[in-house]
């Protein structure tokens, strides 16, 4: 009898010390770094060069981003388009961003200049959406309801 009882207590141990794991929050899902490539040409001439964007989001609700060029194949920084820094939240399954120092080209027509050249816009009110694929690989960004948008190319988790 007593050795029938014994595998009844060690489930009954085994039941009652498991613990709910709890899901991750979405801030936590989210962190890390993500980028996103192209290739082209801002200016007049026929080069074509990588344009990268690069978001760094951490767990405390800041993010931060760059885009700069490079060489097609190289991984040489020829210059900046544009760096931030700012908040986040995520509300229905996307990620919000609110800029609040911003850098950017003041000169149109041109692929890149030095990141210390680059125009400083200030705090801004200036919010960014972007759609969030279930297991927070990859980000969208939502085209603003007053903007004309190309077919959006994805941010891609890198870390």
């Amino acid at each position: 009898m007593k050795t029938r009882l014994l595998p009844l207590i060690a489930l009954a141990m085994l039941l009652l010390s498991c613990k709910d794991v709890a899901e991750p929050s979405p801030n936590l899902r989210v962190e890390g770094m993500y980028e996103r490539n192209s290739e082209g040409n801002l200016g007049w001439g026929e080069d074509k060069f990588s344009f990268v964007d690069m978001l760094e989001f951490k767990s405390n609700g800041t993010v931060s981003g760059e885009s700069y060029t490079t060489e097609i194949g190289s991984d040489e920084i020829l210059g900046y388009r544009a760096y931030f820094s700012g908040t986040y939240s995520i509300e229905d399954g996307k990620v919000v961003i609110s800029y609040d120092d911003s850098y950017h080209m003041g000169v149109a027509d041109i692929n890149y200049m030095p990141k210390e050249e680059l125009t400083f816009y200030g705090e801004t009110d200036f919010i960014m959406e972007y759609a969030v694929v279930e297991d927070y690989s990859e980000l969208f960004e939502i085209c603003p309801f007053n903007a004309a948008c190309l077919e959006p190319v994805p941010y891609m988790r890198v870390d």
